[in-house]
């Protein structure tokens, strides 16, 4: 409880308990990369295309799935990115977030690339 105002303890949107849970993971063969560029701060910054392909379980049958997600990766992540091949299956970890703040597309952040 929050002692000063007497209420559960929220976080910035005004949930009770810790902030959600955003973590994404996805087996996907990269398509596209653009070449590196840098922020303002001078972070690397790549955007990039992946595309997936799998079979899941719905409603307890399967469904093939097949689906391009656009990525991008800051840091570390996006010189590891740009050292890639295209056409290279990964397992692929991050969060989903906004396109943009006036954008309602999600778009995946790349924060790790892992063999599969």
């Amino acid at each position: 409880m929050n002692q000063e105002e007497g209420k559960p303890n929220s976080n910035k949107y005004g949930e009770e308990g810790t902030a959600g849970v955003n973590q994404f993971t996805l087996t996907a063969t990269l398509i596209a990369k653009s070449i590196v560029r840098y922020t303002p701060a001078g972070l690397p910054i790549c955007e990039f295309e992946l595309e997936h392909e799998s079979e899941q379980l719905e409603a307890s049958k399967p469904r093939m799935v097949k689906c391009t997600v656009q990525a991008l990766a800051l840091g570390v992540a996006a010189n590891q990115v740009s050292g890639l091949e295209v056409g290279s299956l990964k397992n692929w970890s991050g969060f989903i977030a906004l396109r943009s703040h006036k954008s309602k597309s999600l778009r995946f952040h790349v924060c790790a690339v892992r063999e599969c």
